[in-house]
């Protein structure tokens, strides 16, 4: 069976994810697996109990929204909890062991701009390799919100506008 995996990162992001994944999903008759990224300390407690950090009470709540989305679908989700250094990496990995086709994968946002450009860039290489698709809600190249605007001054008729309206007028009556 086709596999979506959605990255579970900041709540709205996540939200928004699942619910393209899902209809992603039912339309083609996939399941969706939620991926919890549980960032370590230290290399040496991968795999330990020292890296296992259950989830608290905020993050019961979302993955129930989650959860109750899914079904919203008619989709059952998957929930994986996964130890890491680094959630690039991470991804990745959980693609390859859910054998995931479509990944919705958060890049955060960096300081340097075209660093963040990378990441999106080397996580989408790697991920050929394993044939997933990346999504990362980023908006579309060339994509700008605004809206036009012009500003005219009203000029009153008949009357002279000065050559530099900063300076005051003067009368040449001698």
């Amino acid at each position: 069976m086709v596999t979506v995996l959605v990255q579970m990162a900041e709540e709205k992001w996540t939200m928004e994810a699942m619910h393209l994944a899902c209809a992603l999903a039912r339309g083609s008759g996939a399941q969706v697996a939620l991926l919890r990224l549980v960032q370590v300390q230290h290399p040496s407690y991968l795999g330990t109990s020292f890296g296992n950090k259950p989830p608290d009470k905020r993050e019961y709540g979302r993955l129930n929204e989650y959860t109750a989305t899914a079904e919203d679908y008619g989709i059952a989700l998957d929930v994986h909890s996964m130890q890491c250094l680094s959630a690039m990496d991470a991804v990745v990995d959980a693609v390859e062991q859910l054998e995931a086709v479509i990944l919705f994968a958060h890049v955060a946002a960096s300081r340097i701009h075209y660093w963040r450009k990378f990441q999106v860039w080397n996580l989408g290489r790697r991920l050929v390799s394993k044939h997933c698709q990346l999504f990362t809600l980023d908006q579309p190249v060339g994509f700008i919100e605004w809206m036009p605007t012009i500003t005219v001054r009203a000029v009153a008729p008949n009357k002279p506008q000065p050559k530099y309206p900063h300076l005051p007028l003067q009368n040449n009556h001698s």
